[in-house]
């Protein structure tokens, strides 16, 4: 039987209806975009591309092809490099040129190019990354950027000697300096058994003018300094208690000076390391200290650098990239 009612027909929207719709939502999308692209950068993640941007400079470096120690150090620089995380996104790597331009680029063009040699390069990344682990918000990255700028301050160090150590940081003047306790406690108590140990070690070695002997005399003297600087001293003051006597060392690393050494400094390490995640500026400015010279120390008697010293293998220090 055939229906008599006569099929309804489909409404559709005037013309002008369903253009005013489309561009009213392609508005909306290119005003996000626009919102989204002239939002600020995180600073930590400007921070994360500059540091990025300056490793990936530094293993382009032609020095790495030419000197004995160029593998080694390539492979330190590989492992930072691994740490930082994914590469950086291109907003944070524009803003972090704009705001730390290469010396090339700060020389304009027509300057004349120069190739630093790969102990300043690395002094100068070092001092770079440790201006910006003083002020990171995300532990994870100031521990990663602290420990890399103390690693590349060694091998400017070893490779080029005194004259190419950066200065890391300032330490404050002030009594404390802002210390964070909490953080800065395990470092002067690793300090404190490092000073018993190197000098029970030294007065072992005797005095016999081996290079050995004037590395350890030479750390007896950091870690005093360390001790008398003004986070030493305020966190003392607030945690009295801290004095842990003398340290001990199993007993086949007394037979062996250079190894009671490493184990001393690596203790450092691990500490500062911890301090450089939880503490403040100034306790962080401490820890990169603490940092470079126990690296110092175990490169001088071991001849190796430490690619993120204080940060174990199986540590989850890796940096996630921000999206």
């Amino acid at each position: 039987m055939t229906d008599p009612r006569t099929p309804a027909r489909r409404v559709l929207p005037p013309l002008p209806t369903v253009l005013l719709t489309v561009l009213v939502v392609l508005l909306a999308a290119l005003g996000g975009w626009r919102l989204g692209a002239a939002r600020p950068v995180p600073p930590d993640e400007v921070a994360r591309a500059d540091a990025w941007s300056r490793t990936e400079t530094l293993l382009r470096h032609p020095s790495l092809e030419d000197l004995e120690e160029g593998a080694a150090v390539r492979a330190d620089l590989d492992r930072q490099l691994a740490a930082l995380g994914p590469a950086p996104v291109t907003r944070a790597s524009a803003a972090a040129r704009a705001a730390h331009p290469s010396p090339s680029e700060a020389a304009g063009p027509g300057a004349p190019a120069g190739t630093e040699d790969l102990a300043g390069a690395l002094a100068r990344s070092a001092a770079a990354l440790a201006r910006d682990a003083l002020d990171a918000e995300d532990p994870a990255l100031a521990r990663v950027l602290g420990a890399a700028a103390a690693s590349r301050a060694t091998t400017a160090g070893q490779l080029g000697g005194a004259a190419a150590v950066p200065r890391l940081c300032a330490p404050g003047a002030d009594r404390g300096s802002g210390a964070t306790t909490s953080a800065a406690a395990p470092l002067w108590s690793a300090l404190d058994r490092a000073g018993y140990a190197l000098e029970a070690l030294a007065a072992r070695t005797g005095p016999t003018g081996a290079p050995a002997d004037a590395a350890l005399r030479q750390a007896r003297a950091d870690v005093a300094d360390l001790l008398e600087a003004p986070v030493a001293r305020g966190v003392l003051a607030a945690e009295p208690g801290l004095r842990a006597g003398a340290y001990v060392l199993p007993g086949q690393l007394w037979e062996d000076p250079r190894r009671g050494a490493g184990a001393a400094a690596g203790d450092v390490q691990e500490a500062a390391a911890h301090a450089l995640a939880q503490g403040g500026p100034a306790t962080r400015c401490w820890a990169l200290r603490a940092l470079e010279r126990a690296g110092t120390l175990r490169a001088e008697v071991s001849g190796e650098v430490d690619a993120l010293p204080g940060v174990l293998p199986d540590d989850p220090s890796a940096v996630p990239g921000a999206p």
